[in-house]
């Protein structure tokens, strides 16, 4: 895809770099400006490179990561085909590089979106085509950036018979509304019904054989607040039926090194603030020799210690890894579940790989998750908030390691 365009490049500090008349030229992972003649080699910039883009007046201004700003314009009637093809081709790219399409393509609809905050207030809306998965919903706009919902996190669903919408609330806060689906509205709405309970049906058919003490209804309950591996309180695991937290509990810390780390931090903790999660998805990765039939894990708030631990229990990134919690105000008791979410989206999202977590951001440049912290801001607030880990390797000088943890862990006084 070609068109002849004016662009502009200016520092940060606004001040024009270059002018130039020429082309551009979109490919899948990005584009390439150049000037016109033979000896221009023009430049190319990756979609990932791209930390913000808005449009205006048949102009497209867009900054980089490197804090270079670009602006493309005098493209004549054909700015919105551009803008069509620029916007398809930057989503493309984003549905792989933030992993949105989670297991098997179910169907795709088109109408209209609108995405609030917790505090109700409007911070997106358009027309889209909305693409639904086993595991999560994708919303392709047509004119902004795609994003995607985890069936993980989805909180409810209400559906507007009367006006033919269907909203949306999320774990998180959000709420997406749908509109003006038209005659699509009632196989939407009996697709996104059928994906919710094959999701609380796989999860029953999953772990019956290794709960097999409870009944039919205990099973239902327990894949409705787990779903595909959405970590749950002992609490609620106890409202459930008096024996399942108990059960789970041994499910997750099945070999010394889990219990001896669980036994240590528990001590800490808020009983009411210890979670358990078992995904039906095998980890990613595992140690030869082993085959893991789930992915196994426990969080537990340590709001004294402004602590946040989240032990994966097998596959091969086994191990405590510990989180402080950011705050400008407020109480560390307060952000805690906050906290545990952020974690609980990172761990599904990256599938139990954690080195996004810790390594150096020189050896994730050619990593598959380098946009993903760019782009997400959880992942980019776990990033800073981590203080430490624990793995079964590296537990020798324990109480050397975990006074560091705490140490930069600690509240600023």
């Amino acid at each position: 895809m070609i068109y002849n365009l004016k662009y502009k490049k200016l520092n940060q500090f606004q001040k024009v770099l270059l002018e130039k008349e020429g082309e551009i030229v979109i490919s899948k992972d990005g584009f390439q400006l150049k000037g016109k003649g033979a000896g221009d080699v023009g430049e190319t910039i990756s979609f990932a490179d791209i930390k913000e883009w808005k449009t205006k007046d048949d102009i497209v201004v867009f900054t980089t990561v490197s804090k270079e700003k670009f602006v493309l314009g005098n493209m004549g009637n054909l700015f919105n085909d551009f803008l069509s093809d620029f916007v398809k081709a930057r989503n493309e790219f984003l549905l792989k590089a933030l992993f949105m399409t989670d297991g098997e393509f179910v169907a795709e609809y088109e109408g209209d979106f609108e995405i609030f905050s917790r505090y109700e207030k409007s911070l997106s809306k358009g027309h889209s085509r909305i693409q639904l998965f086993e595991n999560s919903i994708v919303i392709v706009p047509d004119l902004r950036d795609a994003f995607s919902i985890s069936l993980n996190f989805l909180k409810r669903v209400d559906i507007d018979e009367e006006f033919y919408e269907i909203h949306l609330t999320l774990e998180q806060g959000f709420i997406i509304n749908f509109m003006k689906l038209g005659s699509i509205f009632e196989e939407f709405t009996e697709r996104l019904q059928m994906l919710q309970q094959q999701m609380y049906q796989h999860t029953v058919d999953s772990f019956k054989d290794i709960l097999l003490e409870f009944d039919s209804a205990t099973l239902i309950k327990f894949a409705y607040e787990m779903k595909r591996g959405k970590a749950v309180s002992t609490k609620k695991l106890k409202k459930i039926n008096d024996k399942l937290a108990d059960t789970v509990k041994e499910i997750v810390l099945h070999d010394d090194v889990s219990k001896r780390h669980f036994e240590y931090f528990s001590k800490m903790a808020n009983p009411d603030e210890i979670y358990f999660g078992i995904s039906p998805e095998p980890p990613k990765h595992q140690p030869r020799g082993q085959e893991n039939p789930y992915s196994t894990w426990y969080f537990m708030g340590i709001p004294d210690k402004n602590l946040v631990v989240a032990e994966i229990t097998n596959g091969g990134y086994k191990g405590a890894y510990l989180f402080r919690i950011i705050m400008e105000k407020g109480n560390p008791h307060e952000k805690i579940e906050e906290k545990l979410l952020e974690v609980n989206q990172a761990l599904l999202k990256l599938k139990f790989v954690t080195t996004p977590f810790y390594k150096d951001k020189r050896e994730l440049r050619r990593s598959a998750y380098r946009f993903a912290l760019r782009k997400l801001p959880y992942l980019r607030l776990l990033r800073r908030s981590y203080v430490g880990r624990l793995t079964p390797f590296n537990d020798i000088d324990w109480d050397k390691r975990m006074n560091d943890i705490l140490d930069k862990a600690k509240l600023p006084e």
